[in-house]
């Protein structure tokens, strides 16, 4: 009898579970636990495991073909540890049993309806939504919860929000038409720009991402960099970290405090006037034309003047350079407030930049 009743897209392996009128393969202490509804055969759950831990990619759809089904569904959801959101299928990646993405969908073949990463239990990372009605939370899981409110979406409603995400705090949302086109809703908002930040947290922001993550959402409309690596800045450990960021497209191009224009300058190939010396590369200018160059033997950026062909001491890493650089730019074009800024250069020792603050 339950061979007859068998749907077709149910695989012969599966047995049939009356009570809760589902196909099983597999179950909780299995490496792969598959589930489906009956009679339609719809897949309910593909679960891979390891260790008795979710782990891999976790496919999700909450179907029923009766109420009575429903809370049971909603239960075995819960169980299993997997997020709400907008549908009630989803495509669910757990590294060891934490879940590290979530990608809702109306169904399993249809695009994203809203993708979310996490690190740690909260969201951490981007966040792409198809703008819709919402009842609730937009995504809760294990104690973190999204309120659509958050982002507040303008009218007309956009089709699509991107918004950055660092240990569970807002950083920055840009709107998308539905052809893609990003919309101009007004200046990309800024919710935290580095304020808070230590002494401490300055070394190692190039290595950390930071530098890169902190440049797109402060600018993310703006043109990229394009020039080719410099051997010379990757002779320092942050200089390979630049590097790649700079060879990746990850900086943008900001022109009205500084730019990247002269990254890869060659002090002594060019014969640079007061600055001929093999040790120097150019990293960036300021909007008076002033260069920054690097010290491949010390590691330290030194501030060139065209009109004198002299260098003084600026900063002491590229990690203070990038930034330094990237929050004098994005002052000058009132994203952030210049006096909190010039507060922070000025609690954190960052005297030049508090100098080139005061030129914009």
């Amino acid at each position: 009898m339950t061979t007859a009743l068998r749907p077709k897209d149910v695989p012969p392996e599966a047995t049939f579970d009356a009570d809760a009128n589902l196909w099983r393969l597999g179950g909780p202490n299995d490496s792969r636990e598959r589930l489906w509804i009956h009679p339609s055969g719809l897949l309910l759950l593909d679960a891979t495991r390891k260790d008795g831990k979710l782990d891999g990619e976790i496919k999700w759809s909450l179907a029923i073909h009766q109420m009575s089904e429903h809370a049971p569904r909603v239960a075995l959801q819960a169980a299993l540890g997997l997020p709400k959101g907008p549908t009630s299928t989803m495509l669910a990646t757990f590294a060891d049993g934490a879940l590290v993405e979530v990608r809702f969908r109306p169904g399993f073949d249809f695009p994203d309806t809203l993708r979310v990463e996490l690190r740690d239990g909260v969201i951490d990372g981007a966040l792409e939504w198809v703008v819709g009605p919402v009842e609730g939370a937009l995504f809760e899981h294990a104690g973190t919860k999204l309120l659509h409110k958050v982002f507040k979406v303008p009218k007309p409603w956009p089709h699509r929000i991107t918004a950055v995400f660092a240990k569970g705090k807002l950083k920055s949302t840009s709107y998308f038409a539905k052809d893609g086109t990003p919309l101009d809703v007004g200046k990309t908002s800024l919710t935290e720009w580095g304020e808070a930040t230590e002494v401490s947290a300055l070394a190692g922001y190039i290595e950390r991402g930071d530098f890169a993550a902190d440049a797109a959402r402060f600018f993310p409309k703006a043109p990229r960099v394009s020039k080719p690596g410099s051997e010379k800045v990757r002779a320092v450990p942050a200089g390979r970290a630049l590097d790649a960021v700079v060879m990746s497209g990850g900086v943008p191009s900001m022109t009205l405090a500084f730019d990247f224009d002269s990254y890869g300058f060659d002090c002594k190939k060019e014969e640079l006037f007061g600055a001929n010396d093999d040790k120097f590369v150019g990293i960036a200018s300021d909007g008076s034309g002033e260069m920054f160059l690097l010290d491949v033997t010390t590691g330290a950026v030194v501030r060139y003047a065209h009109e004198e062909g002299t260098v003084a001491p600026a900063f002491t890493s590229l990690d203070q350079l990038a930034f330094s650089l990237l929050r004098v730019e994005a002052a000058a074009k009132k994203l952030i407030p210049k006096a909190k800024v010039s507060a922070l250069f000025k609690r954190l020792g960052l005297t030049v930049a508090g100098a080139l603050l005061k030129e914009y």
